[in-house]
């Protein structure tokens, strides 16, 4: 079923940041729903139906590596592809895993990617690649490990040129170096979103903390930043005990916006890096990938239904 949401055009407008003058021309020409309340003849608009007219950008960010995050992105593609929700995939770690969960190494070598964008400014649309209907992908390649000087002024005016190649799209997923580089920092700069996944351990718990150090400091520079979530994935089995101590810690900390649903260990989602097939169509039934998409369905909730909400 289709969700509607109606909120008056005032509420639309703080929550979209577009002009009320915008906001009316969309539903005139049909792009979203709206229609004036019977009783106070104010003007409502769909919430659900206008922020998905507006490009969300999603980071996946960890200083900590081996927790996920690339896994996490191409399966957070998989599940805005089976929605028909036309995608841009950034990779902005120079391991390129992204990239190559697309496309085959020589395939990338033998193309344009982010590195070309940085050094010779080969412009944008040039370096993205086509993988399907839904999806497209900025590539990564080894050389952009020669970029990683720029400072944050430098980092904002090369932001410039990728706003309006978000326009094109409904969602960004970006997957960022497992460091706080100057490629992570840039990453942050363009999210609305900061998704943080960790495994409950200690290790990886204190490099939560000082990821979400890092976060705050950070989106104060991001004007269009919206929230974070920390994602808890049990992609290796641990000791059960400690693990679960993790778990509750992260989850009964206040401070710690977490997701409710975690992402479970599943034989399936080790293999979907190999496989070039969208892991719903793969694994549709297994309980992994179910438990998967509920915390999708969760986190797709936070964006489109909650954001705004006080």
């Amino acid at each position: 079923g289709v969700f509607i949401m109606m909120i008056p055009i005032k509420t639309a407008s703080q929550i979209s940041n577009l002009t009320d003058r915008t906001i009316r021309d969309w539903i005139a020409d049909g792009k979203v729903i709206g229609e004036k309340d019977d009783l106070s003849g104010i003007l409502h608009v769909d919430k659900v139906s206008l922020l998905k007219s507006l490009p969300t950008a999603i980071c996946l960010y960890n200083q900590k590596g081996g927790v996920g995050k690339t896994t996490i992105s191409v399966m957070l593609a998989d599940y805005f592809d089976k929605k028909g929700v036309k995608t841009l995939l950034i990779d902005l770690d120079q391991q390129a895993n992204l990239s190559q969960s697309y496309f085959d190494y020589e395939d990338i070598r033998n193309s344009s990617t982010l590195y070309n964008y940085l050094e010779d400014k080969t412009p944008l649309p040039k370096c993205i690649k086509t993988y399907n209907d839904n999806i497209d992908v900025l590539p990564a390649d080894i050389r952009l490990s020669r970029k990683d000087n720029y400072d944050l002024d430098e980092l904002d005016s090369l932001r410039a040129d990728f706003i309006p190649v978000f326009k094109k799209y409904q969602v960004i997923i970006i997957d960022c170096p497992p460091s706080l580089s100057a490629m992570s920092k840039f990453g942050l700069l363009l999210a609305n979103y900061v998704f943080i996944p960790v495994i409950p351990e200690p290790y990886s718990f204190d490099g939560m903390f000082e990821t979400l150090n890092n976060l705050k400091r950070m989106t104060k520079f991001c004007a269009d930043f919206i929230d974070y979530r920390v994602i808890i994935t049990n992609h290796e089995m641990r000791k059960l005990t400690l693990h679960e101590n993790y778990v509750d810690m992260i989850k009964n900390d206040k401070k710690i916006r977490s997701a409710e649903q975690t992402i479970p260990n599943s034989v399936a989602m080790k293999e979907r890096p190999l496989h070039k097939t969208n892991i719903f169509d793969m694994y549709g039934s297994d309980k992994g990938v179910k438990k998967l998409e509920s915390l999708f369905d969760e986190l797709h909730n936070a964006i489109y239904v909650e954001r705004g909400n006080k």
